[in-house]
C-alpha cells in the first residue's frame, strides 16, 4: 500500500555515505538495518495513511520521541521537501521509563518493559503483577513495609 510506495520514495532519497554519516552503519551493517530509517520515516507523512486523512498532503505530523530517535526524524525533515510533503515537527520527550521503575528505559525489544496493543489480558495482569513499579518508594521491600 502507501507506506511500502512511501518507503521506497524515501529510500531513493537517501544514499549509503548520508545514511553511514547519520547512523554510523559499516560494512558489517544488515541490508535490514540499513533499510530501517525508510521505515521509521514513512509514518511522518499522512499520506501513508489514505483511509485517514483522505489522501491530503497538507497535515503536518507531530512526532513525539526520546532523544535516541533524533537522527531518524532529523533525516526525514531534510528529505519531507523533495518529496513534496510538509515536514514533521519532533518534540523531545525524556525516556519512557520500562515496567520496571524510574531508572530504566521501555524497549520494544524487551517484552517485559512495556504493556503492547498485542498483549492478551493474561500477559498484561503478568506484567503488571509481576513487573510494574508503582513508584511509591524506592524498592519493592520498602513499597512492601510502609506502602505507596
Amino acid at each position: 500500500g502507501e507506506f511500502y510506495k512511501m518507503m521506497c520514495r524515501i529510500s531513493k532519497l537517501i544514499t549509503f555515505n548520508q545514511a553511514k554519516g547519520t547512523f554510523g552503519f559499516d560494512g558489517q551493517s544488515s541490508i535490514g538495518k540499513i533499510a530501517f530509517p525508510a521505515i521509521q520515516a514513512a509514518p511522518s507523512f499522512c499520506g501513508v495513511f489514505p483511509e485517514i486523512f483522505n489522501k491530503r498532503k497538507d497535515i503536518p505530523c507531530l512526532v513525539p520521541c526520546a532523544i535516541d530517535q533524533d537522527p531518524y526524524f532529523r533525516m526525514t525533515r531534510d528529505v519531507a521537501p523533495r518529496l513534496g510533503w510538509l515536514k514533521p515537527a519532533v518534540i523531545h520527550s525524556q525516556f519512557f521509563p520500562a515496567l520496571q521503575g524510574p531508572k530504566t528505559k521501555m524497549s520494544g525489544s524487551v517484552a517485559s518493559s512495556a504493556i503492547f496493543m498485542t498483549d492478551s489480558a493474561k500477559q498484561i495482569k503478568k506484567k503488571i503483577n509481576k513487573y510494574a513499579f508503582s513508584g511509591g518508594r524506592d524498592t519493592v521491600e520498602e513499597h512492601r513495609e510502609k506502602g505507596g
